[in-house]
């Protein structure tokens, strides 16, 4: 992609969400700026050929039911292991029966249960900012292969551990935000699809996009307020940020634009997103050590006659 062409994608995505966020404002549906919409609407405007570009009822319909489910459960079950447990089943379960690549599925559907959303104004307010995502689209002709789901055994075990790491360390910092909405997509694409991540092996550059977008964000929103500047603005820093890194990572302008959804953004959000990304690398780099190896732990646990010439 030439520099001229670059710089137009990421104005295209800025202003995209600065428009999303003034119709939030004038219509009251704050929500129609929801954080993924930011890496969605990166990925579209930036690649025509993409599965999310070449999938628009999936990239309509994954989120939507993601959120109707995230908004069932945060209705009926307080923050915790049983409520994320639930919500993310449900959007591991719509990316394998819808065989979709819209990961993004799993932030949409976890941020109701992780900020205490309860309206119903939730999955209209995606509903209506996927579908003007979607008239805006660039994909190219012909549908997408359908997404692979990769088999429970390689991704399950590290998911699990995860999941038992992050949700203590919310209660210990006590903030949810430990457990920050995109990153449970940065965690499926590193623990799921770790050879196909934009960011395999580069785990240092992804803590450092991810906490540099928390830091725009936050000061962003501190400074100027959700306002349509400050998601022009924490789209355009971001963009430049990954640019500077040479890194694609989608999820950080979700990260930086989630500040802008918070009724009051913690001082404290890019340490939490440091201690959660942390956490995702350490066991990322377990299961790429092969720790949750079945073979390594047969191996571990065989049983060895004693040598007869002993």
């Amino acid at each position: 992609m030439t520099r001229p062409r670059q710089v137009a994608v990421w104005l295209a995505t800025a202003s995209f969400l600065a428009a999303i966020t003034a119709l939030g404002q004038l219509s009251g549906l704050r929500l129609l700026l929801f954080p993924e919409l930011g890496a969605m609407a990166s990925v579209l405007f930036g690649d025509p050929a993409s599965p999310w570009a070449r999938s628009p009822r999936l990239l309509l319909l994954t989120p939507l039911l993601a959120a109707v489910a995230g908004i069932l459960v945060s209705r009926h079950l307080p923050f915790g292991p049983a409520s994320v447990s639930l919500v993310l089943a449900a959007g591991l379960l719509l990316l394998r029966g819808l065989r979709s690549p819209v990961a993004p599925a799993l932030s949409a559907g976890y941020l109701p249960v992780a900020l205490g959303i309860h309206s119903w104004t939730y999955p209209l307010a995606i509903l209506l900012s996927l579908a003007a995502l979607v008239l805006l689209r660039r994909g190219r002709p012909g549908p997408a292969e359908p997404a692979r789901f990769p088999p429970a055994r390689l991704w399950l075990p590290p998911l699990l551990l995860f999941l038992a790491g992050a949700l203590p360390l919310t209660q210990l910092l006590g903030s949810h935000l430990v457990l920050y909405p995109p990153l449970l997509v940065i965690g499926w694409e590193t623990l799921a699809h770790g050879d196909q991540a934009p960011w395999r092996r580069r785990y240092a550059a992804l803590l450092t996009a991810t906490v540099a977008a928390a830091v725009v964000g936050l000061l962003l929103a501190r400074s100027l307020g959700p306002v349509p500047l400050a998601a022009f603005l924490a789209a355009l820093l971001t963009a430049w940020l990954l640019d500077r890194l040479r890194l694609p990572c989608p999820p950080a302008y979700a990260v930086a634009l989630l500040p802008l959804v918070l009724p009051q953004p913690p001082l404290t959000y890019p340490l939490l997103v440091l201690v959660g990304g942390g956490w995702l690398v350490l066991v990322a780099w377990l299961s790429a050590a092969g720790i949750f190896s079945a073979r390594r732990w047969r191996s571990r646990t065989e049983f060895r006659e004693p040598s007869s010439g002993a």
